[in-house]
């Protein structure tokens, strides 16, 4: 019996750290697609938010208040769901802005009830799916990931677990890059939606002009084919684009710890 007792002495810090650790990372995990998001199962986010959490916690020496209560315990992991519920809104926003981008040049080419994915089991807009994916794509792939890993552990070296407050200062820092995510994804669609815009004054001005011709059917595939065209041939500047946005998130989530770390 005093061997179990010991035991569960040694173990419990241990236990405690990697608790209040995955407090910070699950909400990262449930809305940041490039640590699993909607679409993965929930042991494989699981798995990934305690793999991180065992890491930072043996590798990275990150610790936790100790002689901490249950009730103390709770709310400190309560506190830390509140970060990481901020980090992984700030994680996910470039994504949704291409998600946001993609559906706002489906709504412009009157393409979205044609572009719903019945087959997939999903009503997303084909352009919003596919920025959205391919974003991730690039980002797994390329500089995002281990940024966003670099940023993550690096706030537990600027706010310990614990030692977070959330003030007035943290929320406007927040909803100010929500606001870049929403200005992000209209900047993404305002080439189409200019070309769609383009194509029904020049019907309009050609039906003026020549009343007799029916041009009642051309518009929608005008500007279904034309926005493709743009589309297809912007692709690359568009991915750079997301890609510059993402990495640009990665540092906010720097930002952020340090602006959290100063309250």
């Amino acid at each position: 019996m005093n061997a179990l007792t010991l035991g569960i002495d040694l173990l419990q810090p241990h236990v405690v750290a990697v608790a209040l650790i995955s407090a910070r990372l699950v909400p990262v995990g449930l809305l940041c697609p490039l640590f699993g998001g909607s679409h993965a199962p929930m042991h494989v986010k699981l798995g990934v938010v305690l793999a991180l959490a065992f890491f930072l916690h043996l590798s990275c020496g990150v610790g936790a208040p100790a002689a901490v209560s249950t009730f103390e315990l709770a709310a400190l992991m309560a506190q830390e769901v509140i970060f990481g519920m901020s980090l992984g809104l700030i994680a996910a926003l470039p994504f949704d802005a291409a998600r946001m981008g993609g559906r706002f040049i489906d709504l412009f080419r009157g393409s979205s009830a044609e572009a719903a994915l019945p087959m997939a089991g999903t009503k997303e807009a084909a352009t919003g799916d596919a920025l959205y994916h391919l974003l991730l794509a690039v980002g797994a792939a390329g500089l995002l990931w281990p940024a966003m890993i670099s940023a993550l552990t690096r706030s537990y070296g600027l706010v310990p677990p614990g030692t977070f407050h959330h003030t007035e200062a943290v929320a406007m820092h927040v909803v100010g890059l929500v606001a870049g995510a929403f200005s992000t994804g209209l900047a993404i669609g305002a080439p189409i939606a200019g070309l769609t815009l383009t194509v029904d004054a020049c019907l309009g001005l050609a039906s003026r002009a020549a009343p007799n011709m029916n041009l009642n059917d051309t518009g929608a595939p005008l500007r279904i084919l034309g926005g493709g065209a743009v589309l297809w041939l912007g692709i690359g500047v568009i991915a750079a684009r997301l890609q510059d946005v993402a990495l640009a998130h990665a540092d906010e989530l720097h930002s952020f710890a340090v602006l959290g770390s100063a309250n």
